[in-house]
């Protein structure tokens, strides 16, 4: 009998021994938490879409401008938040404060006066008035969108896309006009002509003396590309367009878009 309760409890011990060494053996995934954070920045081809308005108040007729386009910067904080399982990322949300400019030149249209006689000291000489106009134009952005990458990891790598909305916080909006008069010098050939410019900068007011809008939204869509550098530092190459929602102005039906270009350096801070 006790023969039998000793063989018993070895039995018990030995099975018990052996599940907690499979216990031990067996890999229990974790999750791991984290986000990744840092600088981005590059460049907008900025285009303009507008009604022909004046650029000069005193002449409506004459000095006309349309549409637009010129480079400007982009940059700011860039934070991302990856989802799903740790060692297979692909999903994100991202957030990013930028400051985003959409300064840009117009075109002018029927904007100089040319071969427009002028007499000074008796000297005649062909005169012209040429006239150009740009726009300073600023804004606070908040980005928040989703990223998905087509390639799985523990870190972010490969190709991927991200779209989301922008909300931007107009920060400045002026005016740049330029006037160049060409007129008689009063001094002999060759020197009878002489040129003049002033440059006058405003406050961008509607047609109707109302204000630009202060809220800018638009929907910002990317192809992205991380390049992971280590396990902490990924590199991103970006490409998109920013189409917008809302307009600068609206009296002259003025919308101002961009393709855009850059570069992200985030850091993966691993929880």
């Amino acid at each position: 009998m006790r023969n039998r309760l000793f063989i018993l409890f070895a039995a018990c011990a030995l099975f018990a021994i052996a599940g907690r060494a499979g216990a031990q053996s067996v890999i229990v995934p974790t999750v791991q938490t984290g986000f990744l954070i840092g600088p981005v920045g590059g460049i907008n081809l900025v285009a303009y879409a507008s009604n022909q308005f004046p650029i000069l108040n005193s002449e409506p007729a004459c000095f006309l401008a349309q549409n637009g386009s010129d480079v400007a910067p982009w940059g700011g904080l860039s934070f991302e938040y990856p989802l799903g399982n740790a060692q297979e990322l692909q999903n994100f949300i991202v957030a990013e404060v930028l400051y985003d400019s959409k300064s840009s030149k117009f075109t002018s249209v029927n904007t100089s006066a040319i071969s427009t006689p002028t007499k000074k000291n008796g000297v005649v000489a062909n005169g012209s008035v040429n006239t150009a106009l740009d726009a300073s134009l600023g804004y606070l952005d908040l980005f928040v969108g989703y990223k998905y990458n087509f390639t799985p990891g523990p870190s972010p790598v490969g190709p991927g896309v991200q779209v989301g909305p922008t909300v931007g916080i107009k920060m400045s909006a002026n005016f740049n006009k330029t006037v160049t008069v060409t007129a008689s010098s009063g001094n002999p050939p060759p020197n009878d002509v002489a040129t003049s410019t002033v440059t006058q900068t405003v406050n961008v007011q509607g047609l109707d003396g109302s204000s630009p809008s202060a809220l800018r939204i638009a929907i910002r869509a990317a192809a992205t590309y991380d390049i992971p550098f280590s396990q902490e530092w990924i590199g991103t190459p970006i490409v998109g367009y920013d189409f917008p929602i809302t307009k600068v102005e609206s009296t002259r039906a003025w919308s101002a878009s961009s393709v855009f270009g850059g570069i992200a350096f985030r850091y993966y801070i691993r929880g």
